[in-house]
């Protein structure tokens, strides 16, 4: 209510909770993608502004087969953010702009087997400073049910040997998401 009356606007608070599919789109030559999705609970000050926390996962997996050598390589990606999103109008279709920010695990799993003896069984994780501005779209179906679709761009800060995250875009793993879903409001956000 503080924060509604700071920006002016009606008190119309509500909670919104949902779930989306996705698609990682490959940022390298032979990549086949990373699918995944998302459950997602956010707050409506107003017509206008939500925040919230968003967790995703997404995986790829890569094999290949020479010889009687077999590989696997499956990454997993998970990037647990805070979100906030401007709604740009109060109809049953309303554009968004948004940022979440947060953590992102990543994890890689290496499983070499040669004419099927196990020879290599590895994994690593990692975590990451991440941060995604976003653009979307929702259309009210009902007051209480929502489909979305939205892009995100999604930057993963990398570190250095020593393991300290370092605020270099250049160095940063990055890659375009698209993810559409359904939202459920408690109440309708536009009363």
């Amino acid at each position: 209510m503080v924060l509604s009356l700071m920006i002016g606007a009606p008190v119309l608070a509500q909670l919104s909770a949902g779930a989306s599919l996705g698609y990682g789109i490959p940022t390298e030559a032979g990549g086949s993608g990373l699918w995944g999705g998302g459950l997602e609970a956010k707050y409506y000050f107003n017509y206008q502004l939500a925040v919230g926390a968003r967790v995703r996962a997404y995986t790829e997996t890569i094999g290949q087969t020479d010889g009687g050598l077999d590989g696997k390589l499956t990454a997993i990606t998970i990037p647990m953010m805070a979100t906030v999103e401007y709604h740009i109008t109060d109809t049953d279709f309303h554009p968004f702009v948004g940022m979440e920010a947060g953590i992102i695990r990543s994890a890689l799993i290496t499983d070499l087997k040669f004419n099927g003896q196990n020879i290599y069984d590895d994994s690593t994780k990692d975590y990451n400073i991440g941060l995604a501005p976003k653009l979307g779209i929702g259309f009210d179906i009902t007051q209480g049910l929502m489909v979305t679709a939205e892009a995100l761009y999604n930057i993963g800060l990398g570190k250095n040997q020593a393991g300290n995250t370092q605020l270099n875009f250049e160095r940063s793993a990055r890659f375009l998401t698209v993810h559409a879903g359904i939202a459920f409001t408690f109440g309708n956000r536009f009363d």
